[in-house]
């Protein structure tokens, strides 16, 4: 299905003057402020498009700073510099400012060849601050919105015609927050506002009603699965849901926007799952005063900046260390007081949802990992079907165990044998040996933790197997494969949470013999994907 390079080989030959702007414009110009032109602008100079791409690549220095960016994206640049429509656009006043006081602003001016000023603001990069940055507008005004008004305003003023201004996630969220607070002269001049995707404003530190004055120039654009767009969702006269060849959160990315020759590929609503997810952040934002927001905020960033990493990515390489780190040193302040404000948040089911969903996420990045994992799994359903589940579980725990208790002896160590300081590592492993010591030794006990575990994952999989399914309608094998194996989980387990007390022996071929059957499918698609991309 075509995206966002698609439009620029099919539409790169005319330029603004025989073909007026378009929303997909708006998105590619958004994209486009991703890339780092540090290397051969010094604030004031401009250059069109194709002079600051070929620049870059002679420097051997062409950068997308978007989070989870990657080679496609650089050869997008590419496409675009060399086609008539964008690479004539002319770039001036690129900024962009870093500091680690809360502050991650970028953004870049384009001149398109019609007369028409664009003002492109970037989102989140990868950095820790710049994400910071985007959690703090839950209880504050953030130092990138004053850097973008002001922004905003000097090339407001300066522009001979109309003006749009555009962004993608936070990029939006201060495109938004400039054109509101345009005095009445600059925002005549406003043509259109563009929102991609980008968050809103919590009530206590904006007064919406400064929106109401643009409202009719301002178009949102969301994915199916929208969670950033959605948090103190945005007002727009116009608002587009787009399709997206992505799965969750991924689709955040405008790369993934479905489009074809009549423009984006729309649908009716969100999927359930945003609605879910978004449902639970509004709940929790809202049963949170500023004070308490803040320190949430303060506590889960400053231990991820505690852990020496400056970015996302190179915290998450840290291991699972880093992140128990940041459990505990925010279980050890009262930025997690959840019983008095998110009370109705299921904290404890929430969290365990989210490691497995990520545990899934990293399992699935490979597809010979998934398929190689499914075949050990069902090899041991056959082999040994009397004890296969209540072993697997057992050394689960056991070596969840082992591994906290080596963990906090070596913190307590490091802290001179300091048992106050660290206490709440402490009570973590005594927990979890007296509820691991209990679940072994009481008759039965293991047994029915493994049911209900088995039962919730395999209704887990059936739900995701539903999603896939309307993800994928339009292709006979996906179908096929999705309604099948969610029938089948769904039924397998209903019947195990319903009916706890079957045979071990029967659970574990039932089991074994699912896993079979989608390891095949599995390598299947993978032939089938190969033999397309030769």
């Amino acid at each position: 299905m075509p995206h966002l390079t698609e439009y620029v080989l099919w539409r790169g030959d005319l330029d603004f003057g025989e073909r007026e702007f378009k929303t997909e414009d708006n998105l590619v110009l958004s994209e486009l402020v991703y890339i780092d032109y540090k290397p051969i602008f010094e604030g004031h100079e401009s250059m069109t498009l194709r002079d600051a791409i070929t620049a870059l690549d002679k420097l051997g220095l062409i950068k997308n700073t978007r989070a989870g960016s990657g080679k496609d994206d650089i050869e997008f640049a590419r496409y675009c510099a060399r086609s008539k429509r964008f690479g004539n656009v002319v770039l001036s006043d690129f900024q962009d400012i870093f500091d680690t006081s809360d502050k991650q602003f970028a953004a870049v001016t384009y001149t398109l060849d019609d007369g028409t000023t664009v003002i492109a603001f970037r989102g989140t990069d990868s950095t820790i601050i710049g994400w910071k940055e985007d959690f703090m507008i839950s209880y504050t005004n953030v130092p990138s919105q004053d850097l973008a008004l002001d922004y905003a305003i000097r090339h407001v003023n300066e522009a001979k015609g109309d003006t749009i201004i555009l962004g993608h996630s936070k990029g939006a969220h201060l495109a938004l927050y400039a054109a509101a607070h345009l005095d009445q002269k600059q925002q005549s001049k406003l043509k259109h506002v563009y929102i991609n995707d980008g968050p809103g404003f919590c009530d206590e530190v904006l007064d919406k009603s400064l929106i109401n004055n643009i409202l009719p120039k301002v178009t949102k654009i969301t994915p199916e699965y929208s969670i950033i767009g959605r948090i103190f969702e945005p007002p727009a006269g116009e608002s587009i849901i787009v399709r997206s060849s992505a799965h969750a959160l991924i689709q955040h990315s405008m790369q993934t926007w479905m489009l074809d020759s009549s423009g984006l590929i729309s649908c009716a609503d969100h999927a359930p799952e945003s609605h879910l997810i978004t449902d639970l952040i509004d709940r929790f934002v809202e049963g949170m005063d500023l004070g308490a927001r803040e320190n949430f905020i303060e506590a889960l960033f400053g231990s991820m900046a505690d852990s020496g990493a400056s970015t996302i990515k190179e915290f998450a390489l840290k291991g699972p260390e880093v992140f128990e780190e940041l459990l505990i040193n925010m279980a050890g302040s009262d930025a997690l007081n959840l019983k008095n404000k998110a009370k109705n948040i299921k904290s404890k089911d929430d969290d365990s949802r989210g490691i497995f969903v990520r545990i899934w996420g990293l399992i699935n990045r490979k597809e010979s990992v998934r398929i190689a994992l499914t075949l050990v799994l069902s090899i041991l359903c056959f082999a040994f079907p009397d004890f296969a589940m209540e072993s697997i579980v057992f050394v689960v725990l056991l070596a969840t165990c082992i591994y906290e208790v080596v963990l906090t002896i070596r913190h307590l160590k490091e802290s001179e044998w300091d048992f106050k300081v660290e206490r709440p590592r402490v009570m973590l492993c005594i927990v979890l040996w007296v509820l691991t010591s209990a679940v072994v030794v009481k008759d039965g006990a293991l047994f029915v933790i493994s049911s209900m575990i088995l039962g919730v994952i395999l209704l887990a999989l059936a739900y995701q197997n539903i999603i896939n399914f309307k993800i994928h309608n339009t292709k006979f094998f996906e179908r096929f494969r999705y309604s099948f194996e969610g029938i089948v989980c769904f039924l397998l387990g209903g019947y195990i949470l319903m009916v706890p007390d079957i045979e071990n022996r029967w659970y574990m071929l039932s089991c074994g013999t699912l896993l079979l059957i989608d390891s095949i499918f599995e390598v299947l698609k993978l032939l089938r994907d190969r033999a397309y991309n030769r």
